[in-house]
């Protein structure tokens, strides 16, 4: 018995299954290290800094406060030397919650930080995400490269910028487009002369080898250009 599939030209294999989809990676957002990095590490350091004196300042304050506390049992309590326990207890749960503030700040001061060098590494990624691209089409224009220049992601920044580049680049485009609409016909012309003309020995080979030449680089402008 004859296949089935072989009659329809179908594949036989199993149908294509869905193309993986796919996971940015830590490393993607750094497109430019140097750049990205340096204003991370300075808005961390600053960050800190901040963060760090602020708390400091508001410790000081919890501090005094508390030993303005102590200062004043130990006051009401001098005459009495049965309270000295509860001084003791009293002070020693002052000091407790002046421990316990500066953990708490610490953990909110190193969250901070964490999170503000996150966001800001996500925001630098929007900006060197569009530099780093036009870079690459740049260095493409450099080898004579005029393919077509693809959107930038919805969010990223210099969206200006990149749509000026973009007409830039699609007037150099068009305009080689013409050279070589130019150059084929021109191509062309040569060809049906050198057809009508009575080109021989060693005048008609000279004149098909530039030809010749003249084709190919023809043909690597348009490769160019796709």
């Amino acid at each position: 018995m004859s296949d089935p599939t072989a009659a329809t030209g179908a594949p036989s294999g199993p149908p294509p299954g869905p193309r993986p989809r796919y996971k940015r990676k830590l490393s993607n957002y750094l497109l430019d290290k140097k750049l990205q990095l340096r204003y991370v590490l300075l808005v961390t350091i600053l960050s800190g800094v901040i963060a760090g004196a602020l708390g400091y300042l508001i410790y000081q304050q919890k501090r005094a406060a508390s030993e303005s506390i102590e200062k004043d049992l130990q006051a009401l309590t001098q005459a009495d030397a049965t309270q000295e326990d509860f001084q003791e207890h009293v002070a020693s749960g002052l000091q407790s919650e002046d421990r316990a503030l500066v953990y708490k700040m610490a953990g909110v001061g190193i969250g901070l930080v964490v999170i503000l060098s996150l966001y800001l590494l996500i925001m630098t990624h929007k900006v060197a995400g569009p530099l780093y691209k036009v870079s690459m089409y740049f260095d493409r224009m450099a080898v004579g490269r005029l393919g077509v220049v693809t959107p930038l992601r919805q969010g990223d920044m210099l969206q200006d910028f990149y749509l000026n580049f973009k007409d830039m680049h699609d007037a150099v485009r068009a305009r080689a487009q013409a050279d070589a609409s130019a150059l084929e016909k021109a191509l062309e012309s040569l060809r049906d002369s050198k057809n009508q003309a009575d080109y021989r020995g060693e005048a008609r080979a000279q004149f098909d080898e530039a030809l010749d030449e003249l084709e190919k680089h023809l043909t690597e402008r348009k490769k160019q250009l796709a």
